[in-house]
């Protein structure tokens, strides 16, 4: 089950009121759930958070999304999370190197363990121009790929990162 992030002030209002009955019943239901929260700190990642058991922190390659993500998860420790887990979105590798980042330093940085590394790929963008799942419209992508080892590796499987070329 995938819930989408509210965009609306008074849908976060609806939500938030039963949203504790609303994960107890998804629990029962599911074994896993993905709650996307809305970017930034504000009451849509607020809900998200306080009804999640374990985090993915999302965010982008540059240094700027980069602190932004270690302070947001300084801000879901505050909230007593311990199971954070960072994933790195739209990695340009040749950035990276012009950068002289590695993937220890993006781990440092943020301070959070790697869950994954999705590259930049066209295909995400037009799958969703497309209103196709990226796995069903480009199957073998490089973001594809990323995203079912990702995947395994959330189900305690021993699999690598994705390699950066």
């Amino acid at each position: 089950l995938v819930v989408d992030g509210p965009v609306a002030q008074n849908e976060i209002c609806y939500i938030s009121t039963g949203g504790d009955r609303m994960m107890a019943e998804v629990r029962r239901t599911f074994d896993v759930c993905l709650l996307d929260a809305p970017a930034g700190v504000g009451a849509g990642f607020q809900m998200a958070a306080r009804a999640a058991s374990s985090e993915l922190l999302v965010t982008g390659p540059d240094p700027g999304a980069l602190r932004d993500g270690a302070r947001t998860g300084e801000i879901l420790e505050l909230m007593g999370k311990r199971d954070v887990r960072l994933v790195v979105n739209r990695v340009n590798p040749k950035l990276y190197r012009s950068m002289g980042l590695t993937v220890d330093d993006v781990m440092d940085l943020v301070g959070y363990p790697l869950l994954g590394l999705v590259p930049e790929d066209r295909n995400v963008t037009l799958a969703a121009v497309h209103d196709r799942p990226l796995l069903q419209y480009a199957r073998r992508s490089p973001a594809a790929d990323a995203f079912r080892r990702m995947s395994k590796r959330l189900q305690g499987l021993p699999v690598p990162l994705v390699a950066m070329k």
